[in-house]
């Protein structure tokens, strides 16, 4: 049984840091982006920060809905964030209606669902001068420059 079968049937929960917000996934992420673009690094605070794709109607805000806050972050693109703790949980992108990315580090645990052949870092040319892959294994397929998330449709 692969993680994603298992899955299928499951549901993620995913919080901000104080708990004002809480939501559900229902279904396992159909992509994972490592993203080192400056805009993610500043507001996540780190090298890069990690984001799932779900289908829009796979998350559900179950709790704290009033306490979510939009930020535009580009022409695009609005992230949303918890007005009291800053936690960033949510991505909403233009060029991709039909999906949201949420940030993977807000989950309660457990696997976010995907297979590896979906993982990939992006806006290389934006990262950090200093961070290297201790990761032997990321391969030319894993690594993408400057793509931006996919266009797919399912």
């Amino acid at each position: 049984m692969t993680i994603t079968s298992h899955l299928m049937d499951c549901t993620l929960n995913g919080r901000c840091a104080c708990g004002s917000i809480r939501y559900s996934i229902a279904m396992p992420a159909r992509e994972i982006l490592h993203c080192h673009c400056t805009i993610c690094r500043r507001i996540h605070g780190a090298v890069f920060a990690s984001f799932a794709s779900v289908p829009r109607d796979a998350v559900d805000i179950t709790a704290g809905r009033e306490f979510l806050t939009e930020f535009a972050s580009s022409r695009d693109v609005r992230r949303y964030f918890c007005r009291t703790c800053g936690s960033h949980l949510l991505i909403e992108d233009d060029r991709t209606p039909q999906f949201t990315w949420y940030s993977v580090g807000t989950l309660d645990g457990g696997h976010p669902g995907h297979s590896e052949s979906v993982e990939r870092h992006v806006f290389l040319e934006s990262r950090v001068s200093w961070f290297r892959f201790s990761d032997p294994q990321v391969c030319a397929s894993q690594v993408l420059a400057d793509q931006p998330p996919s266009r797919a449709k399912g």
